[in-house]
């Protein structure tokens, strides 16, 4: 497929550093779940402080006992998606293999025993509050912390969003929240 805009124009990726990624964007946006602008395109202004500070460090993270970020607060302007969908961008331009997938998805591929293997996983819905979204199934509450475990203890980061981890845990369980205390960063909209 032909591009429509020169993904060199912004000035993030640099020919000498990322002519095979730009010769199959198609695939690794695709591979990525986002949209192949993501990866060319500088981050959006309104990212959070702690937002780009987990980005700069992402190579770190595991050997000093961080799994992910946790992003918290109301969606309301539909950051959220627009945050992860940059983020992810900016993982695939530094040849990380990062995708952006919906809570759903995860649920459905993990019941298939179908996840692929990612080294940065992004799920921008990953708890709303029961009036937003409704809820999930017990056993899919317990697949998604063992999922996470695994995750953590192999060094895998991901990257969440919820409304609020109080409620979170409310939902989820203490121990649930207590694992996302512990191992995640915290960024706040």
């Amino acid at each position: 497929m032909t591009l429509l805009a020169d993904p060199y124009a912004s000035g993030v990726l640099k020919k000498e550093h990322h002519e095979r990624l730009v010769a199959d964007l198609e695939s690794f946006a695709r591979d990525a779940g986002i949209q192949p602008h993501w990866i060319w395109s500088q981050l959006p202004e309104d990212m959070t402080g702690s937002q780009l500070a987990y980005l700069r460090q992402f190579r770190k993270h595991a050997s000093e006992g961080t799994s992910g970020l946790i992003i918290l607060g109301k969606n309301d302007k539909g950051f959220v998606e627009a945050h992860m969908s940059a983020m992810a961008g900016a993982l695939v331009r530094n040849f990380i293999r990062a995708r952006v997938m919906t809570l759903g998805t995860v649920i459905d591929l993990l019941a298939k025993q179908e996840m692929p293997d990612l080294t940065c996983l992004l799920i921008p819905n990953f708890f709303l509050t029961a009036s937003e979204t409704g809820t999930i199934a017990p056993w899919q509450v317990n697949s998604l912390f063992d999922y996470l475990t695994y995750r953590q203890v192999a060094g895998l980061q991901t990257i969440l969003y919820a409304t609020d981890l109080g409620l979170l845990g409310k939902e989820y369980g203490l121990a649930f929240k207590r694992h996302i205390e512990v191992h995640y960063m915290q960024a706040k909209f």
